[in-house]
């Protein structure tokens, strides 16, 4: 059971003024606006399942100054979320005070709250770290928490060690930290795996393994390793407790390795918080482990039916804030993984653009698989992902526009494409749009025939509601309902490049049916335009949804564009209908990316279209993305 205890000082008294100033403008502390306590927001929330209490301050530009029990000792902790684990019942007072630039309150309140058990014995923490309750032949794996900030972090003695360092999400990549695996069985078993890397990361003050001794932390060669653990309580804090000498991802220090021994400052099914306290060395140091599932991790890269582990290519490049042309992105290779550096930002799709020219090939009679990871320094909403035949633009597997989240990890995958006879391959990686001193890394890439590596990629989880009669449909308000008044059509219909009469088309009732009596070969020889007068705003993420029927099986291009640039589209996708199986299409979250567009149009491409071929695409849905 959570109950939160509040505690809300001076809602009668005068309260001192907080005197906001922009960064540039603060010219040192103003006494004046120095927090008072009497104005402190705070509360503490107890779990009485798990003894953890949660501290928080509702107070705006304001920080929190927790005065905790932590042993037989009393620490502090300015994390304004900080959880603690009290391991004997009983009421307890924690005082506190508020600060901000300016300084710290001078007086000192309190929060109360009770604790309804003492923790005698520890089935709940068993359940949490391993999975079952005690000597259920249950087990559980963590890693580190690269995704979070300070997932590894310092600061002094007897805090919550992250007050003089914090790691930002994935810092440590290169030091073989991340794929490091412990094991916690319901048997009191530990397991330390060092990853494929086979590394351990050791502090530059340590004498584990060897250390070159050049001032900067360092990794060490290691075995995996089986150890015990148990927990234990010392006045009101619970420890994880693991047997001298037993390896962890991160060593500290001598000490920690020769005496591992961890408050434990949080425990959730998935994520865990630990505190190693170096007394000798007067600091303390924080990790955060996760259970969580890490997801689909694309293909596997390393196996022999990667058709770019083997492959070569060379490079080009049209790098153009602006669209005035500069001097290259650099690419730095360390191998299947590639660091691109933008100095300069650009602000449109296609002015950043990276090329990988390959001598990888396809063929039609096989269907292909592709991933890669990406990860970049800086936020980025429209990386657009292109794999295409070298030398023609048009006839290509996908081109696909991507989110990046600084320092997030993001796996792009295409499943069981349709093959196409290539015989050079390239791929095209666009960051216009990107910020100054972007940085991304792209890694793991692998193009592979469907299947061969026997790994199965999940299915795309869509949870983007599509309501046809909606009030949000602005399909239906600004085309359907208006009838033939709410558009207009033009075609290019070329067999073989050469234009011939347009196909016919029938609307009625939302559905626009075409008829297409000659084959084509190639994409973009059946085009049908229907242009709107839809207009789609800036920065402003859009759904779209519809429904395809055909007597012929094809794969078909849909795409939704500016009137004004068919270069500012929202989506442009390929899809393969079969003869008489109704195929839904569904496109989430897609953003313009050169800004608003004062109409849309919707291109239909049946290019490759066997002859007689009846299309109708039909319960059109566009709405913005619901918040």
């Amino acid at each position: 059971m959570n109950k939160i205890f509040k505690n809300t000082c001076g809602a009668l008294l005068a309260a001192l003024a907080f005197a906001a100033c922009s960064p540039e403008e603060f010219a040192g502390p103003d006494q004046s606006g120095v927090p008072s306590i009497m104005d402190a927001k705070a509360t503490a929330a107890v779990d009485q399942t798990t003894n953890a209490v949660t501290f928080t301050l509702d107070n705006a530009a304001s920080y929190p100054v927790w005065l905790l029990p932590s042993g037989k000792k009393t620490t502090y902790s300015t994390v304004n979320g900080q959880t603690v684990i009290f391991s004997v019942a009983g009421d307890y007072k924690i005082p506190y005070r508020i600060g901000n630039r300016n300084g710290i309150s001078a007086g000192t309140d309190t929060l109360s709250f009770h604790i309804d058990n003492s923790i005698v014995n520890f089935d709940q923490y068993y359940n949490l770290l391993a999975g079952g309750s005690e000597k259920s032949g249950k087990s559980k794996e963590w890693r580190i928490a690269n995704t979070l900030a300070g997932h590894l972090g310092c600061g002094p003695l007897g805090t919550t060690g992250t007050g003089w360092y914090s790691a930002q999400p994935n810092e440590k990549a290169a030091m073989g930290l991340y794929d490091d695996r412990l094991t916690f069985t319901t048997e009191s078993g530990y397991t330390y795996d060092p990853g494929k890397g086979g590394t351990v990361y050791v502090n530059k003050g340590a004498t584990f393994g060897t250390n070159p001794g050049n001032g900067n932390d360092y990794t060490a060669n290691v075995e995996q390793q089986t150890a015990d653990y148990h927990f234990e309580v010392e006045g009101t804090a619970l420890y994880l407790v693991l047997p001298a000498k037993t390896l962890f991802p991160y060593l500290s220090a001598d000490a920690q390795y020769d005496r591992p021994r961890f408050r434990i400052e949080n425990i959730t099914a998935t994520q865990l918080d630990l505190v190693y306290d170096n007394e000798a060395a007067n600091i303390s140091w924080h990790f955060i482990l996760t259970a969580g599932s890490e997801g689909f991790q694309g293909f596997n890269a390393d196996s022999d039916c990667n058709l770019w582990k083997n492959s070569k290519f060379t490079h080009t490049f049209y790098y153009a804030p602006g669209w005035s042309q500069i001097a290259d992105p650099t690419v730095k290779a360390d191998g299947n993984s590639y660091t691109i550096s933008l100095p300069t930002a650009t602000t449109q799709q296609w002015q950043a653009q990276v090329f990988f020219h390959t001598d990888m090939a396809t063929n039609s009679a096989n269907s292909y698989d592709f991933s890669a990871k990406f990860i970049s320094n800086t936020n980025h909403d429209n990386v657009t992902v292109k794999l295409f035949k070298e030398g023609d633009d048009n006839t290509f597997f996908f081109t696909e526009t991507i989110k990046l989240k600084a320092y997030e990890p993001y796996v792009f995958y295409k499943s069981n494409m349709k093959g196409m006879d290539i015989d050079k391959v390239a791929l095209v990686l666009d960051f216009g749009g990107n910020a100054e001193n972007t940085e991304v890394t792209v890694s793991r890439i692998d193009l592979q025939e469907h299947g061969c590596d026997g790994i199965e990629a999940p299915a795309e989880d869509d949870k983007t509601v599509y309501t046809y009669d909606a009030p949000s449909n602005l399909w239906k308000a600004g085309v359907d309902d208006k009838g033939t008044a709410g558009f207009t059509t033009r075609y290019f219909y070329a067999p073989g490049w050469n234009k011939i009469a347009d196909p016919e088309m029938v609307f009625d009732n939302g559905k626009f049916s075409y008829t297409l009596p000659e084959a084509t070969t190639d994409r973009w020889q059946a085009q049908c335009f229907i242009t709107t007068t839809i207009p789609a705003e800036a920065e402003t993420s859009y759904d779209f949804s519809c429904t395809i029927n055909t007597d012929k099986s094809g794969t078909f291009m849909v795409k939704l564009t500016d009137t004004a640039s068919d270069a500012n589209f929202l989506f442009a996708k390929e899809v393969t209908v079969k003869a008489y199986e109704e195929c839904v299409l569904k496109v989430p979250a897609v953003v313009l990316p050169n800004g608003a567009a004062p109409a849309l149009e919707l291109v239909l491409d049946f290019g490759g279209n066997k002859a007689d071929t009846y299309v109708s695409v039909g319960k059109i849905i566009l709405q913005k993305t619901a918040k």
